[in-house]
C-alpha cells in the first residue's frame, strides 16, 4: 500500500485521536488527498535528531477539521492501524510518500484486578484535557493493550523505546515498561 506520510516529533497509535495545525501547502495537499480517498495517511515519528523516519508508523484518518482562529486549518484525525515503513520517495514539495506493510494490532485483552491502576490514573491525567478525553468510549479503558497504548502516545519517553515498544506484537513490553515508570514514580 502506497501512503503519504506525515513525519511528526509525536505519537500516535490504533484507536488514539491527536489535534494538528496545518499550515505547509505540502501537508494541505496530503489533507485533501486524504479527504479524497478511503486511505487516509500515514504518520511516522522522527528519530531523536528528527531527521529521519522511524519505520513503524500508524495509518490515520481525518475525523473533523475546522479553521483555527489565527487562520490555519485544523484537523483531528484518529490511528487506524500500524504499518511498517518499506521505503520512501520525496516528492518536489518535500512530500514524502511510502510503501507501506500494515501490521496487526494488539489483540484487546481485559483489564485485571491487579492492574486498574493503569486505566484510573490515566483517566485521571485526561480529564484534564476534556476536548482529547471526550473522543474516547469509557469502554475503552477495559482494554489493556488498548490503555497500554495511550499510555504509550502520552509518556514523554525516547521516540526509540516507543518505536520498540510499538513494534512488539502485543501490549507486554509496554506493559512491562509501564509497571517500572510507575513504580518508580510511586504513582503506582
Amino acid at each position: 500500500m502506497e501512503l503519504a506520510l506525515f513525519p511528526l516529533p509525536i505519537c500516535i497509535l490504533p484507536g488514539g485521536f491527536t489535534q494538528l495545525r496545518i499550515f505547509e501547502v505540502r501537508y494541505q495537499r496530503l489533507v485533501k488527498e486524504s479527504l479524497q480517498s478511503n486511505l487516509g495517511f500515514g504518520v511516522c515519528m522522527l528519530d531523536d535528531d528528527k531527521k529521519s523516519l522511524l519505520p513503524i508508523g500508524t495509518r490515520c484518518k481525518i475525523v473533523d477539521f475546522e479553521n483555527l482562529e489565527d487562520g490555519l486549518l485544523g484537523i483531528t484525525i484518529s490511528g487506524v492501524e500500524k504499518f511498517k515503513l518499506e521505503h520512501f520517495t520525496n516528492e518536489k514539495d518535500g512530500l514524502k510518500r511510502g510503501q507501506v506493510t500494515i501490521l496487526p494490532c494488539w489483540e484487546s485483552i481485559p483489564i485485571e484486578m491487579n492492574q486498574q491502576n493503569l486505566p484510573l490514573l490515566l483517566k485521571e491525567i485526561m480529564t484534564h484535557y476534556p476536548t482529547h478525553f471526550n473522543q474516547y468510549e469509557i469502554d475503552n479503558f477495559n482494554d489493556l493493550s488498548w490503555v497500554c497504548q495511550r499510555w504509550l502516545e502520552i509518556l514523554p519517553l525516547p521516540v526509540l523505546d516507543k518505536q520498540h515498544c510499538i513494534a512488539a506484537k502485543d501490549h507486554r513490553l509496554a506493559l512491562s515498561m509501564l509497571d517500572d515508570l510507575l513504580q518508580q514514580s510511586d504513582l503506582n
